[in-house]
């Protein structure tokens, strides 16, 4: 369920000095003058920090005794190579003692800034119709991405966090992977953590006995999201089919009246869940399944 994590603490002299006995921590500097850097290349000022490495999790620290850590704690249990398999409580729980014992300080107290939670599930369909038929979420138009690490997906982004699609089995196969499986990931990225911290998840301790509070908004989440179902297309007029099969009639009506919006959204879901093969209920069903799973998994 938890994917990326981005965690920090201060920790004193002896916790500076396992991590550097334990990794090999560079930083930047001035090539003319030796200095470290304490400027970005937009010429804001940061603190100066050496940065290491643990499969996949930057570890920086700086002079004040700052430490933050960053990266897939997914991947990591995955010896930093990938994250499309099952990734569980139990699973979650070995990653984060392990990764205790390889920095050689407890993140236990570390505070959490970024987490990115969701599922990696068998959807009913091909993973890229249903990507490509996401239009929207809530108000936001999905976005097409593209990261080295992650390769292309879908994102809507509002204030407080991020709703994105994966095609997995897709990107992993693309680097020799075998997965048998179509592998659809769904997922919520926070970068702000007021609604997660009201859930009672406020430190890396917290994760464990957190993840009973993470399905409602994940399962809340799906229910925003304007999928369009192709199989409702015989059902439909053509002209009804060609707008709602078209995410630029649905940003138009969204900018131009909400209420109308709302009418024609509460209509294709309604079309969904009748007139199609389900393929929308279907992967919510497969959503919610795998949370389950996740979180009676004791």
């Amino acid at each position: 369920m938890i994917d990326f994590i981005k965690i920090w603490s201060y920790i004193n002299s002896e916790e500076v000095s396992l991590l550097k006995n334990s990794f090999d921590f560079m930083g930047s500097y001035n090539v003319t003058t030796g200095e470290s850097i304490s400027r970005n290349r937009s010429g804001k000022e940061v603190k100066p920090y050496i940065e290491a490495e643990a499969k996949g999790m930057k570890i920086k620290l700086y002079t004040n005794g700052r430490c933050e850590i960053a990266g897939s704690i997914h991947k990591y249990f995955n010896d930093g190579k990938h994250n499309f398999n099952y990734f569980g409580r139990k699973e979650l729980s070995h990653a984060i003692v392990e990764l205790n014992k390889h920095l050689n300080i407890n993140i236990s107290e570390f505070r959490l800034s970024n987490i990115e939670i969701g599922v990696n599930i068998t959807p009913p369909v091909d993973s890229d119709i249903i990507i490509n038929n996401a239009f929207m979420y809530k108000n936001k138009v999905f976005e097409n991405k593209f990261h080295s690490d992650e390769g292309n997906y879908k994102q809507a982004g509002l204030t407080e966090y991020m709703v994105k699609l994966y095609n997995k089995r897709k990107h992993y196969t693309n680097q020799g992977y075998v997965i048998d499986n179509e592998t659809l990931r769904f997922e919520l990225k926070y970068t702000v953590m007021r609604s997660i911290n009201d859930l009672g998840v406020v430190y890396v301790k917290d994760l464990e006995k957190g993840l009973e509070s993470f399905k409602k908004p994940l399962l809340n989440a799906w229910n925003n999201v304007l999928l369009y179902d192709h199989t409702i297309d015989y059902y439909l007029p053509e002209k009804t089919r060609l707008e709602y099969s078209n995410p630029n009639y649905w940003i138009s009506l969204k900018q131009t009246n909400q209420r109308t919006f709302k009418k024609h959204f509460n209509n294709l879901r309604k079309l969904n869940q009748i007139h199609s093969k389900g393929i929308y209920l279907q992967t919510q069903e497969a959503i919610a399944n795998m949370l389950d799973r996740i979180i009676q998994d004791k």
